[in-house]
């Protein structure tokens, strides 16, 4: 079922505003809730699943349901958050935030420093480690899908695709169409399926465009036609020979030869031992806590020498004065 503008769910808990996007399997809306707080909800469109038996529909339906209850476990800063999941007549639903912000594909164009390209990418590991320690993947990383929290430097992944199971053969999906040079070359197969890894391939082509400000050439257009994927570092010297290589081994097309796990790629960025080695041993913080230690010292060193100062009058006898100094004399006859 398909909703409009000013249907209500959940017994008027959410009116829907506006169809967001539509997926292989899933239609995502713009919702208010009672308090016109600004959600988001995806739900798994019928009429996309005409096509699969009765029983594939059904199976689609619980798995659909599974994730969402495992992305609601997902709770990272830098995942938008999941609410909760819930039915709507026949329809499985997971309500989430509405991240409001600029997203990674418009601030691409203006090519980012390494160093900040480095903050976002690193903040975006963190979120899919969290995701695949949950048995899920996003299966569709790329710098659209993220987004900046308010503007600020706080990257947030979000547009998960559900029903991605590890090892279902229905969710082995193709390509998005504006996913291309960010997609892996298992997730235009339906033979492969995909994996961790198949992120760290979108994650590791996200950070190429963030530093190039170009899109890498497409996955199937290297294996099948042999065209050759430019080197990061030959569009922008100024990428450093760690982060180049980096970016080409979490891209190998081959998914066994690409980094096993998010947390071994981002540790070949190098990012890790960059932000520790940055790092000031003392930064301003101790500094001031310092010199208002010093500063309270003093202060309270002068007040004792006050105080000592006042009480020497009373500790030292008063001076020996002769008779003569204090008296008349008497005249001598």
């Amino acid at each position: 079922m398909v909703w409009v503008k000013g249907d209500q769910l959940q017994g008027g808990k959410y009116t829907v505003e506006r169809e967001l996007r539509r997926g292989r399997f899933g239609i995502t809306y713009l919702v208010k809730n009672q308090n016109s707080d600004r959600l988001v909800i995806k739900t798994l469109d019928g009429a996309s699943l005409t096509f699969l038996s009765q029983s594939d529909q059904e199976r689609l339906e619980t798995m659909f349901w599974q994730e969402a209850v495992k992305l609601t476990r997902c709770q990272h800063p830098h995942i938008v958050r999941f609410t909760e999941p819930f039915k709507e007549a026949e329809s499985s639903c997971l309500a989430m935030e509405y991240v409001d912000g600029v997203n990674l594909d418009e601030r691409s164009q203006l090519q980012l420093s390494e160093e900040q390209a480095l903050v976002y990418i690193r903040q975006i590991g963190e979120a899919l480690t969290v995701v695949h320690e949950n048995k899920l993947i996003h299966g569709d990383v790329r710098p659209e899908n993220i987004i900046l929290r308010g503007g600020r430097p706080e990257a947030v992944l979000i547009d998960f695709d559900l029903a991605l199971d590890f090892d279902h053969p229905l969710t082995t999906r193709r390509a998005k169409e504006n996913a291309n040079g960010f997609a892996p070359p298992e997730l235009y197969a339906k033979t492969t399926k995909p994996n961790g890894a198949s992120d760290i391939y979108s994650l590791a082509a996200t950070l190429y465009v963030l530093l190039t400000g170009r899109i890498p050439v497409d996955a199937l257009k290297r294996k099948l036609d042999n065209i050759h994927l430019p080197e990061p570092q030959e569009i922008n010297p100024q990428i450093s020979d760690r982060v180049n290589q980096a970016i080409l081994a979490g891209m190998k097309l081959d998914i066994q030869e690409r980094p096993q796990s998010v947390k071994q790629w981002i540790d070949s960025l190098g990012a890790t031992e960059k932000a520790t080695k940055d790092k000031p041993t003392w930064n301003w913080d101790k500094k001031i806590q310092f010199w208002g230690v010093v500063i309270a010292a003093i202060a309270a060193f002068a007040a004792l020498l006050q105080g000592m100062s006042a009480l020497i009058p009373i500790w030292t006898n008063p001076p020996t004065q002769s008779p003569n100094s204090t008296s008349t004399k008497t005249p001598q006859n």
